[in-house]
């Protein structure tokens, strides 16, 4: 184990070969949940801080996307595409209006909702998101051949297949506690 005051990476194994060269996949954290964890917090911070550069922040992100996708949608809408709790995605938008991304307008089939459409603020920074992203993509996987790029897709998008079963096979919760 490492000294208190020695800093590790997260993904680094108290039990390590020694005879391997640091850095080597011996020496990396045996349980991939710890480090697709730390993968996916490297990444997050990786792109907040690009973002940051076109006053855009992470957890607007999703939200943004899908509205390039398909502008005009309704909060329900955009909490059901990003996966984004309803209340979560209220506090996003009021930020991204505050921020001159989105505007809101009536709903002219139903008058009690209203549309989130994209600013030209949001319309003139999506290339510039896109490019980011890339950017990001294929800065993390340098030394990566494009076999082994598709192959990690693959596993992750597996991976991915299999929690989502996990998670929507276990019994939800009552919310009346009984």
């Amino acid at each position: 184990m490492s000294p208190p005051h020695e800093r590790r990476s997260p993904v680094q194994s108290d039990a390590q070969d020694t005879s391997l060269p640091a850095g080597t996949a011996a020496q990396v954290e045996p349980m991939v949940c710890a480090v697709i964890n730390h993968v996916a917090r490297l990444l997050s911070q990786a792109i907040a801080d690009r973002l940051a550069e076109l006053g855009v922040t992470l957890g607007q992100l999703p939200a943004l996307l899908a509205l390039y996708e398909q502008d005009g949608l309704t909060q329900s809408e955009l909490a059901r595409r990003t996966g984004v709790e309803q209340p979560t995605m209220a506090v996003n938008l009021r930020r991204m209006e505050r921020d001159g991304l989105i505007a809101r307008t009536p709903d002219p089939g139903d008058a009690r909702r209203a549309l989130v459409g994209l600013t030209p603020k949001a319309k003139s920074i999506r290339e510039p998101v896109r490019q980011l992203r890339a950017g990001i993509d294929e800065d993390s996987l340098t030394g990566f051949t494009p076999a082994e790029h598709v192959q990690l897709r693959d596993f992750l998008a597996r991976i991915t297949g299999n929690l989502d079963t996990m998670l929507n096979a276990r019994p939800k919760a009552d919310p009346t506690g009984g």
